[in-house]
């Protein structure tokens, strides 16, 4: 499988022939290096080196992460935008492979294994078992980056740990020292939309450089800074998240009891990390895989993840329970394998398996508050074994089965999928802001008929105020700048006589642009306004950005033109586009071995009705115009519960 680079890792193994534990470190790296490679494009190699380095370049300032991440997205952004107009989107580039088996050099290998074996000595590494050590500290890549001679750099940066720690061996503690350090040059978010067009993986060079982040560069910088100074640090990664779509990446370190502590690069030290969605399965990504029968590789196919590289951990870091599941007679000679899945916004995907005994499935330490779907493999696709399981916070599970003979007499729906904690805390910055009227234009005797005293709903709300004459009208910002946020607000409207919104000229603070304020005027509640303070000329901002060089009250509102009746105002915060809208066609399904559909609707204003629901079952709802986002939901108690 080498071919013509076997002589290099001989000589590798040659070299360390009189050292036991480094020949089998070595041993270790070149067994686990089938499928490991560095994606090779030299079109890409020009790109990067010109992004990079023009990233690199670029005045960032760490002191407030909040406010500067995105000051530095939209600086970074514009470099991205600027190089991939000269060479091309990379997904798109050709590319090959060159395979670890076939490339990599004997000096590289083993400098990679001596500088590893450098932090044995560090009171935190004395006492690692040496499969751990190969597993979590020895590793020379982390995806299909470029390798680079990491190592050294970052012991060199480190090395100061040491000596802080003075032989304290707590892993915990080495790790949080780096991990602070991290967050003086790195960035732990923004850079989702770069990331997710660059087809490889980042070297460590890049990641020094590139300033932002998606969750994995997060992961993947944790693990070069750390596995250098001998600290047991794993990529952790949720495939797929139970309560919503899509998945995570972070990191964990081992401590000295053998247990995985989550934390988050730069952001969150171990300890302190909050997995804010519900995982099912949590997974560490080992360098070496497990040994899988045939029958089992064909097994973990159905799931779109790398199993046989990855450990569960799930019980370390959430609330667990198993999940017990009776098989049909009808599939107990058929089915020798049962799968558990999680709703993905328009299926149900994998996410464990486990073997059928007796006619009965236990799938092992499975995350709580999730719906479940037991399923089966029939003719290479994925069918539903039994009914979806709810599995509570306590731990208990329940069916869902639906009951046509017991109906829901009217079911109200408002929204297609539940609001997230990031959408409510949007909404939660327009409370305290203020609706005023006045007849002077500075609003010197502006008088307040609104306050917003509660977190808005996801969608545009009308409310009654008492009578106000007057010509002029604005929205006054709350705090924003003592609360540290930027003041979201999507749309808003001073209501006349007739019940319609009033319209105007419009004004706001001498910062305030007439495309900021036509924002929150437009009728469009798939737009949002917001505030960021900024003294860099040189970051062009968007037309829904007022930029403040300090901290002033911030309004924007209308001149009637003469004194007008306001009989209410109007607003929603910034959302996710999946309220109920009048333009749109939407559809609702109720689960009964399959998804049924109870027909399609047209949006009335801001809800949806149906009559004569099945009870007991679960349901989604579907947008038919626009829009991919879909969550399971119960209907208790006249409202929509998700799940």
């Amino acid at each position: 499988m080498a071919g013509a680079n076997r002589g290099e890792l001989e000589k590798v193994l040659e070299h360390y022939r009189g050292d036991r534990k480094k020949y089998k470190a070595a041993c270790f790296l070149i067994e686990n290096m089938v499928g490991r490679y560095t994606l090779v494009s030299s079109r890409l190699d020009s790109l990067d080196a010109v992004f990079f380095d023009a990233v690199a370049n670029l005045d960032v300032r760490f002191e407030d992460t909040e406010v500067n991440v995105y000051l530095v997205q939209l600086k970074v952004n514009a470099v991205w935008n600027k190089v991939i107009s000269e060479y091309g989107i990379p997904t798109k580039f050709q590319y090959k492979r060159s395979e670890d088996l076939r490339s990599v050099k004997a000096d590289y290998l083993i400098d990679n294994i001596d500088e590893a074996f450098e932090t044995l000595d560090y009171p935190w590494t004395s006492n690692l078992p040496f499969d751990d050590f190969c597993e979590y500290v020895l590793p020379y890549r982390y995806g299909n980056e470029p390798l680079t001679e990491w190592r050294h750099y970052f012991r060199n940066r480190y090395r100061w740990v040491v000596d802080s720690l003075a032989g304290n061996p707590d892993p915990l503690e080495a790790c949080r020292l780096i991990n602070e350090d991290i967050a003086t040059w790195f960035l732990p978010a923004g850079g989702g939309h770069i990331f997710k067009n660059h087809p490889r993986s980042l070297s460590a060079e890049q990641l020094r450089k590139c300033r932002l982040s998606s969750c994995v560069e997060q992961a993947a910088v944790a693990l070069f800074a750390m596995r250098a100074m001998g600290i047991a640090v794993a990529h952790c990664t949720i495939p797929h998240w139970g309560n919503r779509s899509a998945g995570h990446d972070f990191n964990a370190v081992l401590t000295k009891d053998n247990e995985w502590i989550s934390f988050s690069t730069a952001k969150f030290n171990p300890g302190e990390n909050e997995i804010v969605n519900k995982p099912p399965k949590v997974f560490v990504k080992r360098f070496s895989r497990k040994l899988m029968s045939e029958e089992d590789l064909e097994t973990v196919k159905l799931l779109d993840f790398p199993y046989a590289a990855y450990e569960d951990i799930t019980s370390h870091l959430v609330k667990t329970s198993n999940i017990d599941v009776a098989v049909p007679d009808s599939l107990k000679d058929y089915a020798s394998v049962a799968y558990l899945g999680v709703f993905d916004n328009k299926r149900w995907v994998p996410v464990t398996y486990s073997s059928i005994k007796n006619g009965k499935v236990r799938f092992k330490s499975m995350g709580r508050e999730i719906v479940y779907l037991p399923l089966y493999c029939k003719d290479g696709s994925l069918r539903p074994l039994g009914s979806p399981i709810f599995l509570e916070e306590n731990g208990k599970c329940h069916f869902a089965v639906a009951d046509s003979a017991n109906l829901i007499p009217r079911m109200v729906l408002t929204r297609k999928y539940g609001r997230s904690k990031y959408q409510l805390g949007y909404a939660a910055e327009m409370v305290g802001a203020k609706f005023q009227g006045a007849d002077k234009p500075d609003f010197e005797d502006a008088s307040t008929f609104f306050t917003i005293d509660s977190v808005p709903d996801s969608k545009m709300d009308t409310f009654a105020v008492n009578h106000v004459r007057c010509r002029y009208v604005r929205y006054l910002f709350p705090d924003i700048f003592a609360r540290g946020n930027a003041g979201n607000v999507s749309e808003i409207a001073f209501v006349g006589d007739d019940g319609r919104p009033l319209s105007g000229k419009y004004i706001g603070i001498m910062e305030a642009t007439m495309g900021n304020i036509r924002t929150v005027f437009d009728g469009n509640t798939k737009n949002y306004l917001r505030v960021y303070l900024s003294t860099d000329s040189t970051v062009v901002f968007p037309s829904n950005v007022i930029a403040l060089a300090s901290p002033q009250p911030v309004w924007i509102g209308l001149d009637l033109g003469e004194e007008r009746d306001v009989r209410g105002v109007a607003y929603c915060p910034r959302n996710d586009s999946n309220n109920i809208y009048s333009h749109c066609t939407y559809e609702l399904f109720f689960w009964k071995d399959g998804w049924h559909s109870l027909g399609k609707r047209s949006g009335q204003k801001d809800s949806l009705v149906y009559e004569n629901v099945p009870s007991g079952g679960i349901f989604i709802l579907r947008n038919h115009t626009e829009g991919k986002e879909e969550r399971p939901f119960v209907y208790e108690d006249n409202s929509q519960v998700w799940w």
